[in-house]
């Protein structure tokens, strides 16, 4: 069940009197709301930062700019749901864009924005989580480092049990040191030749290696630190996500070349669990913004692919019938291709698609049927599915 988090704080940004009561109303039955205009929204969030934001009816002339504000203000991180009027598709796409997490098209029930609001709330909570779970683990290992680092042994045993791999790269000679559970995580053995950064670059996913260059590249010209994620292609272990963090050390009398000094850590786990939990974030976002009549799921491509209950009962069709594209067949002639078309541009712009139909019923009688769906994104914001509804109207 979704968490409500009661005692959350929201902004509500309305300049629309018609709707400040109800939305007031509505969402101070569960947290605690303060209500300001636009031009007030931005002092209030730097004078005492809310859980989140919530934009009534998007103004183009101030919300937007409102929105790309807040964003560009790099202190700021909280989640954003911005209501819109149902035939302004545009400025729900350009609310995004600047920032927003999130949209509700209007009309919609109490428990429609309650839900919404609460899962956004949810959401931050986990990131706020998961940023302090790693700042704490870093904090953890740079005492350690300090402690250890004299004792050679001792840190060799505290980097195996914390599963973290030293290194340090000198950036004009390329000449690089690692320690053992270094190779140990890369997945080096104890006699293979001693690093280096062509030799590390070959254990990296080749869909990844371009952005570990450009990485350690940006370390180099600007004097900045690295923080990169990549895959890697372990001899024993297969496909693995790291961590690579490191700080920029200037040139000094005792080390006459600049160098990179940082570590590596497993965080494959921690991916897992982010794509679970991202994958069924979205799954629930998208379902819980469509009736459930016959709930249907697609691949990435468009094809049925899994089977639909639902709609053999409604339909009499067989799932080696309406699998891939033949649930078409089922459509009213003159519907079929206007159909099509539409859920192929949805397919080629990865937007929500909603469209009116006749399906024929199993006893040859036609029936007026709305259709919804929407994208499901992983991480890298390719569709990953779709899910949506058939409703009758």
């Amino acid at each position: 069940m979704l968490s409500m988090l009661p005692g959350a704080n929201i902004l509500l940004v309305n300049n629309n009197i018609d709707m400040h009561d109800d939305l007031q109303r509505i969402l101070s039955l569960r947290w605690c709301v303060e209500v300001v205009n636009d031009e007030q929204a931005l002092k209030s969030i730097n004078e005492h930062l809310p859980d989140i934001v919530v934009i009534g009816r998007i103004h183009r002339t101030n919300t937007l700019p409102l929105l790309r504000e807040i964003r560009t203000n790099q202190k700021i991180s909280i989640p954003i749901l911005v209501i819109t009027a149902p035939t302004d598709e545009e400025a729900a796409i350009n609310s995004l864009i600047e920032g927003a997490d999130d949209f509700i098209v209007e009309p919609f029930e109490a428990h429609e924005l309650i839900t919404r609001v609460a899962a956004r709330l949810q959401v931050s909570q986990i990131r706020k989580y998961n940023r302090r779970v790693i700042s704490e683990s870093e904090e953890r290992y740079r005492k350690l480092y300090d402690v250890l680092q004299k004792n050679t042994e001792q840190l060799s045993l505290a980097q195996r049990a914390a599963r973290i791999g030293l290194w340090s790269y000198e950036l004009t000679t390329d000449i690089g040191f690692v320690t053992d559970e270094w190779r140990h995580l890369m997945g080096y053995t104890a006699d293979e030749e001693s690093w280096s950064f062509i030799r590390f670059l070959a254990c990296v996913h080749p869909e990844d290696q371009n952005r570990v260059k450009i990485a350690h590249l940006k370390a180099l010209n600007t004097e900045s630190g690295l923080d990169v994620e990549f895959r890697i292609n372990h001899a024993e272990k297969g496909e693995l996500w790291i961590l690579s963090r490191a700080q920029y050390i200037p040139a000094s009398e005792e080390n006459k070349a600049p160098r990179l000094l940082g570590y590596i850590i497993d965080i494959t786990e921690r991916k897992k669990f982010e794509k679970e939990l991202h994958l069924s974030q979205k799954r629930y976002q998208c379902l819980k913004m469509v009736t459930t009549a016959i709930v249907w799921t697609a691949a990435p491509d468009g094809r049925i692919l899994e089977d639909l209950p639902m709609w053999e009962a409604f339909t009499g069709q067989t799932p080696a019938e309406y699998k891939e594209y033949g649930w078409l067949n089922a459509l009213h002639p003159d519907d079929r291709d206007p159909t099509l078309s539409l859920w192929i541009d949805a397919l080629e712009i990865k937007h929500p698609i909603e469209v009116l139909f006749r399906l024929r019923l199993r006893d040859g009688r036609y029936q007026q049927m709305l259709a919804f769906g929407l994208p499901v994104f992983d991480f890298n914001e390719n569709v990953c599915e779709w899910v949506g509804t058939f409703t009758i109207i």
